[in-house]
């Protein structure tokens, strides 16, 4: 009852039309909104990126703007007038940076999709942008960047020489574009890891140290977990290739769950894997999510460029040298395996301020195979002498706090509510206290109230790959294929950037 044959669907456009007069029952919808409760939702709409397409849609999945590129999207983030930032993939010109997250180019268009402005950093063999952006109060944008570092280069920065399998290690850039009014931007701020490097294999280099432990704010250039990606997602992968293929099909059948099962290698070139920025006005500071060594890391943004390279000067006085840090204290040689807390992690953020939490850092733990083989979306109130004083404490000797998270979500694996994203993923906190989760590989976006009660969940219904994306109908099982969000974001239904437009819901993407 309530569903069309499939017959009639395939031969008859009339289907179309019936399945808009006619709303199926949320236990009878295989895709698109299957629960929905409309008393606790946010009110808004959900910014998605399949392919080249993003998509707005209402709590009902219904469409009521899209945009379209002429590159593949991973990240894309509304400003408050209603034009789009999103970057764009030129991987396939930049062969020197075949990695998970490359994009190469950001732009800017106006909500009819006209350009505004854009940027991409050149030489693509060199430099290539990646990951995520941040939208700053003043309209400027955040990036990441890599950058490629020869053999020469890492050693003389102290690398060991086995740490080195790719002949070359890459730098991550975190710059600050400032649009000139001419339809590009401007570098006008830069921070760069590489500055900030510890080591104690060459005492003969500038940044030895006999104890790296006495250096938090600094990070260690040979810290390198084995396997890198691979191992960090997935131990079975350091039992060596026949065993690996063994123990993780045995944990795949056992828990039901996904388990990431690709190569890696340990001191890859792509050696911190750094995926995600967050900037938080009130203290004038950057959240960067560092993914294999499973760490986040604040540094301040209130230096100016040549500040940034040091270790004095800005707001804090320590230059862009790392002012917190937590999730893996084994880093920095304060701490052992079980104190790590953080696994693979993605798309941390501060919450904003004026949401419950606000100021907090919410962030999406993926979690690894096969001793840790659950997800959990996790609340950290930081460790400041005063609130957003952005000042935080570190007793000698002991690791950054907090302790343990202030609220987290997701249980243990086998439980209920539990759940597992080998990678990519995000999380993201609602005005009204919600939190929005975005299952990346699964495809799945569900919305959790703070008690922890599921008011809404979306199976999107879209697989693409860089050149096409097929839908599939409503009543139909997703067939085998390419489902991945990157993230997913709601605005509220009062954002600015909604102010004065038409919002009038389409069609939905399985219709």
């Amino acid at each position: 009852p309530g569903r069309i044959p499939q017959i009639l669907r395939i031969q008859d456009p009339r289907w179309y039309k019936m399945a808009t007069q006619k709303e199926i029952p949320f236990h009878e919808r295989s895709v698109g909104v299957v629960a929905l409760n409309e008393q606790k939702v946010q009110d808004g709409y959900m910014l998605m990126c399949i392919g080249k397409e993003q998509y707005l849609l209402d709590s009902q999945g219904r469409r009521v703007h899209e945009w379209r590129s002429k590159r593949v999207v991973f990240s894309a983030y509304l400003f408050p007038d209603g034009n789009l930032l999103r970057d764009g993939s030129d991987n396939q010109f930049a062969v020197a940076f075949r990695q998970g997250g490359a994009a190469g180019y950001l732009e800017v268009v106006t909500w009819d999709n006209e350009p505004v402005w854009k940027f991409s950093k050149l030489s693509m063999n060199v430099f290539l942008t990646h990951h995520d952006l941040e939208i700053m109060p003043n309209g400027n944008v955040l990036l990441m960047c890599w950058e490629r570092k020869c053999k020469d280069e890492a050693l003389k920065a102290g690398r060991r020489p086995d740490l080195i399998p790719d002949n070359e290690v890459w730098d991550n850039l975190i710059i600050e574009l400032q649009p000139d009014g001419k339809g590009s931007a401007d570098i006008v701020w830069q921070w760069s890891l590489w500055d900030h490097l510890v080591q104690d294999h060459d005492e003969s280099k500038s940044n030895y140290a006999e104890d790296v432990s006495e250096h938090p704010g600094c990070f260690d250039i040979n810290y390198a977990p084995p396997g890198g990606k691979a191992g960090i997602r997935n131990l079975n992968y350091l039992l060596g290739p026949e065993k690996n293929k063994e123990r993780t099909m045995l944990q795949r059948g056992l828990s039901g769950q996904s388990v990431f099962d690709y190569e890696g290698t340990t001191g890859e070139k792509d050696w911190v894997h750094a995926n995600a920025v967050s900037y938080c006005p009130k203290r004038g500071q950057i959240l960067v999510s560092l993914n294999v060594p499973c760490e986040l890391v604040i540094v301040d943004h209130s230096t100016t460029q040549a500040e940034s390279r040091q270790r004095s000067g800005g707001k804090r006085g320590k230059g862009g040298a790392i002012l917190w840090r937590w999730g893996n204290p084994q880093t920095y040689r304060r701490g052992d395996r079980m104190d790590q807390q953080l696994f693979a992690q993605h798309y941390p953020t501060f919450i904003p301020e004026g949401c419950p939490g606000g100021g907090n850092v919410l962030v999406f733990n993926n979690g690894r195979s096969p001793d840790r083989h659950w997800t959990t979306i996790d609340e950290l109130e930081l460790p400041e002498t005063e609130r957003w004083s952005g000042d935080y404490t570190l007793e000698e000797g002991q690791t950054f706090g907090p302790l343990r998270p202030v609220w987290s979500y997701g249980e243990r694996q086998g439980r209920q509510t539990s759940f597992y994203c080998t990678h990519v993923s995000s999380t993201q906190r609602l005005p009204n206290g919600n939190t929005l989760v975005t299952q990346g590989p699964q495809g799945i976006v569900f919305e959790v109230t703070p008690a922890k009660e599921e008011v809404w969940r979306y199976i999107s219904p879209c697989c693409s790959d860089e050149d096409a994306a097929s839908f599939t109908r409503q009543g139909e099982s997703r067939s085998n294929g390419r489902y991945t969000l990157f993230t997913c974001l709601k605005y509220p239904a009062a954002h600015p950037a909604f102010a004065g437009r038409s919002l009038t819901p389409g069609r939905r993407l399985e219709d």
